[in-house]
């Protein structure tokens, strides 16, 4: 697939700083991502620049099942990859302003079909691949396995537990010793290279009940592999079977937990990402209303009040997404985070992505991020509520 001209719908739309140089040129895309990252900053509800990185959702296939994903626990959550039509248009659409792309967040990345094409596409567009996987397939000899290894920009790890009873007993299909053996020879290869071409490795890690305990130890073995970064989250609660893992029922002993990571992170220089504590350990849960009796004979209720109003803040971790990132589904639908529920902004085949970029829905969420009313799921966001007690009883899913 050749590199494309630019869309002359757009060009008029283009600041002056994009117009001056080649379409698609690493200038170019040095230049929109300047862009992307000051409209961020000023919360501008209409971006100038195009999104800088993207997922493309090319398959929800994956080979474990982990008791808290939405594959294992919704058994009709579809099996599919992206439509070729669809893939075709986000590469002459995005690609000249896009640095990196990401093969799937809902799936297995390795699963993907074509890789060897994608590949070729990414080289030929001056693309880098930032991928997230669960390391059970990433040694696999395979004939394109180089070529995927100079692609990398980064690579992220998914490994909840640092013992295999732990590990096994949640990324089920998957083997501990095989997945730590995995990574580690990853990591020879990669400090096999270059200093200049080594990819970023981060590690993931969810932090529930089972696997609280083993955050420290993760994070020496995040020192072993020389990990860039480690990023722990709470375990969001989007099904009741999980609610026995929330961490929300044990404040006290999730801040000594994450304390000690964090000790451990700072004797031995790993950088984390980590849940602040709680401030309140002895706050129960939120817990859901009672639904009320019903009566032929009951009056009519009164209207409720309307929410109180959460007090703006801004968060730990920003939200990028909404001026830098975009989540393609594999029919084309265009929708902005990972977060679970999020709605779809528009349809890549039936309009031109530009007008979606700007269009109604994208102007009104950049708007109402960071007010006292967020939209939609942006209300419930791990990444801006971090834990329970930030989000309040209508935000964390716990």
């Amino acid at each position: 697939m050749q590199p494309t001209e630019a869309d002359e719908r757009i060009l008029e739309s283009w600041p002056a700083e994009l117009a001056a140089l080649p379409f698609g040129s690493p200038e170019f895309k040095a230049a929109n991502e300047r862009l992307a990252l000051a409209d961020e900053q000023a919360l501008q509800p209409v971006a100038r620049a195009m999104p800088t990185w993207i997922n493309l959702t090319s398959t929800t296939v994956c080979n474990l099942k982990c008791f808290m994903c939405n594959q294992f626990l919704d058994p009709d959550s579809p099996k599919v990859i992206m439509e070729d039509e669809v893939y075709d248009r986000i590469v002459k659409e995005l690609y000249p302003y896009a640095k990196t792309m990401q093969l799937s967040a809902f799936g297995e990345p390795l699963m993907t079909p074509k890789m060897e094409q994608k590949l070729d596409d990414l080289a030929e567009y001056g693309v880098k691949l930032d991928m997230v996987s669960n390391a059970t397939l990433m040694m696999k000899e395979s004939r394109f396995r180089e070529k995927l290894l100079d692609s990398l920009e980064s690579i992220t790890f998914s490994m909840d537990g640092a013992t295999r009873e732990t590990y096994n007993s949640i990324r089920t299909g998957a083997e501990f010793n095989d997945v730590v053996d995995n990574i580690t020879r990853f990591t020879d290869l990669r400090f096999a290279l270059p200093e200049a071409r080594r990819p970023t490795l981060n590690l993931n890690f969810i932090l529930m009940k089972r696997t609280l305990k083993e955050a420290p130890r993760f994070v020496e073995m995040a020192a072993a592999w020389g990990a860039d970064l480690v990023v722990f989250n709470h375990l969001v609660s989007f099904h009741p079977s999980l609610s026995g893992e929330m961490l929300d029922t044990c404040r006290k002993e999730t801040n000594e937990w994450q304390d000690r990571a964090r000790e451990v992170a700072a004797e031995l220089g790993v950088n984390i990402k980590i849940p602040p504590n709680f401030a309140d350990v002895d706050a129960a849960p939120p817990q859901p209303a009672a639904p009320a009796a019903e009566s032929a004979a009951a009056p009519t209720a009164a209207p409720q009040a309307p929410p109180a109003e959460r007090p703006c803040i801004m968060p730990t971790y920003r939200c990028w997404f909404l001026w830098r990132r975009v989540y393609f589904t594999p029919h084309g639908e265009v929708v902005p985070c990972c977060v679970a529920g999020m709605p779809s902004f528009g349809n890549l085949m039936k309009e031109p992505f530009a007008e979606i970029w700007n269009g109604t829905t994208y102007r009104n969420y950049r708007e109402k991020v960071f007010t006292e009313r967020p939209m939609g799921k942006c209300r419930t966001c791990y990444l801006i509520y971090p834990n329970a007690e930030l989000a309040g009883s209508e935000g964390f899913e716990y």
